[in-house]
């Protein structure tokens, strides 16, 4: 217990902690290294002249450590996780529903596809939608929200189709 005391004392836990907070990326693994270093310190069966460099030492080779043990843990996976869809499917099906999206926009009215491409897509303000238009903004507002629920409905018919519900 003497020489943990004196070893904490001629190492300041200010210092190292903020030494550690270098090699670390959470602040919640500063604590365990620090603890883990004036563990490690206090085992050291020598004597230890310049103790904040070995603390500095020992606190680096314990997140070594860490990294090393994190890195194994993810090469235990000898095979990919199972899962439903790959990513590709994902893509292709993704590319699929931007494709109904752009066909069920082209048979809107024209001003409203146009309302609703200026808003969803080139992110314009209702207010310069409405000014660039000549409508007012409860008009635009109302072509978006009916834009949204024929997409909305269209979409809905076509995936219970497809579902042969």
């Amino acid at each position: 217990m003497m020489k943990d005391a004196i070893l904490s004392a001629t190492v300041s836990s200010r210092s190292l902690r903020s030494y550690i907070r270098k090699l670390v990326s959470r602040e919640s693994d500063v604590e365990d290294v620090l603890h883990d270093t004036y563990l490690k310190m206090a085992d050291a069966q020598q004597t230890i002249e310049e103790p904040t460099h070995y603390a500095h030492r020992v606190a680096k080779n314990i997140v070594h450590d860490m990294h090393r043990q994190q890195f194994r843990q993810h090469e235990l996976l000898d095979e990919e996780p199972a899962c439903d869809k790959s990513e590709l499917d994902n893509v292709i099906e993704h590319s699929q529903r931007i494709e109904l999206y752009q066909r069920i926009v082209a048979r809107m009215p024209k001003v409203r596809r146009e309302v609703f491409i200026r808003y969803r897509v080139q992110g314009q303000t209702k207010a310069d939608i409405a000014k660039n238009l000549g409508l007012s903004t409860d008009s635009v507002d109302k072509h978006i929200t009916r834009a949204l629920t024929t997409l909305k409905g269209e979409m809905a018919l076509l995936i219970n189709e497809k579902e042969g519900k």
